[in-house]
């Protein structure tokens, strides 16, 4: 099944299919939720999307659970949290037709909503750090919900066994605050993370998680001058360098076949959206969505990022 990339634009919302398989996202929106306030997308997993009111108070949000491709939603029971610092979905539909919603509350208070119950329960007695971590953009992989900060910590939270364990992360660059994101997700199974200091911005590792969570290696060295010198508008002068070319990365994804690498990296750079092949280094535009996105971007300056896309793939799954 094709992946798709949902976006918000206030409160409408667009689904770009980027593999040219129209089945993946058959309408490009989920105006099917009745919602008054108009929806947004919080997370994805695996062909659930969860969604909730979006221009209002968190005691009048309504979260819901939906498939846009079949138009199914369900409105969830409301977390009972003053604030919300993240809320993410873990669902393996080749283990449980049945999905888990993990929502971060105040107080370090974890609640786990089950499809199979219906209901919310407080999770323990976890340390969450809620004011570090970045709640809203947690990775499901290996039955765990995986988190990242700025900073130098980083959590992973065992769905079966509700247990919060620590993950290594790279050390920041001497002379740095914080960590410099470029991208967090899974690509093939495995954690992915990118990190993009200066002074040339345009070189950056690819680093894939170990499986037994040891640390951190280098799967692929970018170098994307070539792609600066082909657009003219991914470079500004009179600036920085740090802050000179710009680009952001959108995803990973990975087809790789037994014997063949095939991984490739989704970029925004002002104007269009490119493939690049992390192996050769060649890449191609993203026509299937040019044509959609541009549209959307003229006149308004918006800007595209790996923190408000959300992967999904038109997998079989049933509420």
């Amino acid at each position: 099944m094709g992946d798709c990339i949902g976006r918000k634009q206030y409160s409408k919302l667009e689904f770009i299919t980027c593999e040219g398989q129209d089945d993946a996202a058959p309408e490009p929106s989920l105006c099917f939720i009745e919602d008054d306030q108009g929806v947004c997308i919080q997370h994805s997993c695996n062909g659930l999307l969860l969604c909730s009111s979006f221009r209002c108070h968190e005691d009048d949000r309504k979260y819901y659970i939906c498939k846009p491709t079949t138009k199914q939603y369900h409105q969830l029971p409301k977390p009972g949290c003053k604030i919300v610092f993240g809320i993410n979905i873990a669902y393996d539909p080749t283990i449980s037709p049945h999905y888990k919603i993990i929502c971060v509350c105040d107080s370090n208070a974890i609640k786990m909503y089950d499809s199979a119950i219906g209901s919310w329960r407080v999770s323990g007695n976890h340390q969450v750090f809620s004011h570090v971590l970045l709640f809203n953009r947690g990775v499901f992989l290996n039955r765990a919900l995986h988190w990242i900060s700025r900073g130098a910590l980083a959590l992973r939270f065992d769905i079966e066994q509700e247990r919060m364990l620590t993950m290594p992360m790279p050390p920041i660059p001497e002379g740095r605050s914080e960590r410099r994101l470029g991208y967090f997700g899974e690509s093939g199974g495995h954690l992915c993370l990118i990190e993009i200091y200066g002074p040339i911005t345009t070189c950056f590792d690819v680093m894939r998680m170990e499986s037994d969570y040891s640390g951190w290696s280098v799967r692929y060295r970018v170098d994307l001058s070539r792609i600066a010198s082909s657009f003219p508008s991914m470079a500004r002068n009179n600036v920085q360098d740090i802050h000179r070319y710009l680009f952001s990365i959108l995803h990973l994804a990975d087809r790789s076949q037994v014997g063949e690498d095939e991984s490739s990296m989704w970029l925004h750079i002002p104007g269009t959206f490119i493939s690049y092949n992390l192996k050769d280094g060649k890449w191609s535009k993203l026509q299937s969505i040019l044509h959609q996105i541009n549209k959307i971007e003229e006149g308004m300056g918006l800007w595209h990022s790996w923190e408000g896309v959300h992967p999904y793939t038109n997998t079989l799954c049933y509420f």
